[in-house]
């Protein structure tokens, strides 16, 4: 089997620069509406490259982005592309009551599916924190009405990582009929070990010869998909510059911005991309 055979998911997680984990401890929730937004001209970058390489994608956007520019949300829709949800107001599920990301979820899918008129299928949490400590969260997220999620990292890490999952797309959970499809984020196996491929901040750190690599070996070895997410603020060299430590005690929010767009578009023309739902086989 080539690459050429395997079609791969291709994700963008809709946030602005202030918005990531990595910026709690310096930029106060309350003060987002005072921060200088720059989501909207980073999105429609990737639009336009997208564009270029005649793909479609699957963007996971956080709804309070969408509350405030709906016009970003309906450009999205209107070239092609899925739109699915990033919750509401990106916080940490395990640092959630089941009650309070109950909230969080089902207002996000409403107001996403009231600006674009369509259904939401998809699901990913912030900074993928769906771990064994909140596993409860696919439970709400199928009585919401989910058919699919892609918040799990088969790795193990101080933020995020749920080192027994599966590797590739499987169902995780069932109930009353129906089901919860899961589509983790994407690793390489190598001896006996987990290595992470599945875009963000190693897209952005490794070299592009390691991401080329990990992807032909699941494609070529494993026959199986792969899914790549990037952030709009990923290719934003230009974006303000705050001292932070991040949630690790380290932070590469500011490492490798400048490249980023120049593997983008290798990536693009080296290997097939479509959304996740359609990857996946599910229609709306």
């Amino acid at each position: 089997m080539s690459v050429a055979d395997v079609v791969n998911a291709f994700s963008v997680d809709v946030e602005d620069w202030y918005q990531v984990s990595d910026l709690e401890a310096v930029v106060d929730r309350a003060s987002w509406d005072r921060q200088e937004s720059r989501v909207g001209r980073s999105t429609d970058r990737i639009l336009a490259l997208l564009a270029d390489a005649g793909v479609r994608a699957t963007f996971f956007v956080l709804a309070w982005n969408a509350e405030r520019h709906p016009d970003i949300v309906r450009t999205i829709a209107a070239a092609g592309h899925e739109v699915a949800s990033h919750g509401y107001a990106h916080r940490l599920i395990y640092e959630q009551t089941p009650d309070a990301f109950r909230a969080d979820v089902t207002r996000a899918k409403k107001l996403l599916e009231d600006v674009t008129g369509h259904a939401v299928l998809g699901y990913r949490a912030p900074s993928l924190s769906i771990t064994p400590r909140s596993e409860w969260a696919l439970d709400v997220l199928i009585d919401a009405g989910f058919r699919y999620d892609s918040s799990v990292i088969p790795i193990r890490d101080a933020l995020y990582g749920h080192p027994a999952a599966g590797r590739f797309p499987y169902v995780i959970r069932e109930a009353g009929g129906r089901r919860l499809v899961e589509f983790p984020i994407t690793t390489a196996r190598v001896l006996g070990r987990n290595l992470p491929l599945g875009g963000g901040g190693w897209l952005r750190v490794f070299p592009y010869a390691y991401f080329r690599w990990g992807m032909r070996r699941v494609n070529r070895r494993e026959r199986q998909p792969a899914v790549v997410y990037i952030h709009p603020w990923e290719i934003d060299a230009g974006q303000p510059r705050l001292r932070t430590a991040g949630k690790r005690g380290f932070s590469t929010h500011y490492v490798g911005l400048a490249g980023t767009e120049a593997k983008l578009r290798r990536l693009l023309r080296e290997f097939r991309f479509a959304p996740l739902r359609d990857v996946l086989g599910l229609a709306a």
